[in-house]
């Protein structure tokens, strides 16, 4: 494969070849990132491929000593794949007291340990708007403020879908785990 470095100079100039160079270069992990938040391969994939399209549009952008270019990339679509998923569902909003849920939740031990397709099959159990905040949380480590902020919810109802999520995923994890 050619440099990164020429191939993304050559995506600026509207090389078709270069861009499909860079796209499928990044593809595996961009789809793993939005697999995270859609139980579909269709909608993650759907993410990913608006998510790039971003990117190409703001190729000439980027500045390479602001950081790496795969972080760039993947906080575009990361940030796209969150965009659709805000309008695709609606969040259920929860009144509840702050401090009603512990803090503690599901460390990100046991999910360690498992296979990225064994994570996706135990996030289809989850409903979307709960398994989007449980990727935020755990699987992006995002904080609960920073969760509550990006999806313009309450940092309550961000605790009530984690312990949703833990309600759910508990007897889940421990048919497969010991804990």
């Amino acid at each position: 494969m050619q440099n990164l470095n020429e191939i993304i100079q050559l995506c600026v100039s509207n090389d078709r070849l270069a861009q499909e160079k860079f796209y499928r270069h990044f593809y595996p992990s961009m789809f793993c990132l939005c697999k995270k938040f859609f139980r579909d391969d269709h909608a993650a994939l759907e993410a990913v491929n608006d998510g790039m399209i971003k990117v190409f549009l703001h190729l000439p952008d980027y500045k390479s000593e602001k950081g790496a270019i795969f972080n760039w990339v993947y906080t575009i679509v990361r940030n796209t794949a969150l965009d659709k998923l805000k309008v695709a569902i609606k969040i259920p909003v929860v009144d509840v007291a702050v401090d009603e849920y512990e803090t503690e939740y599901i460390t990100g031990n046991i999910l360690q340990h498992l296979e990225w397709k064994d994570i996706y099959r135990y996030l289809d159990h989850l409903p979307p708007a709960t398994r989007l905040v449980f990727g935020l949380f755990y699987l992006e480590s995002y904080t609960i403020p920073l969760i509550a902020e990006k999806l313009q919810i309450s940092i309550g109802t961000v605790k009530w879908h984690l312990s949703e999520s833990r309600k759910i995923m508990q007897p889940i994890l421990k048919k497969h785990f010991s804990f």
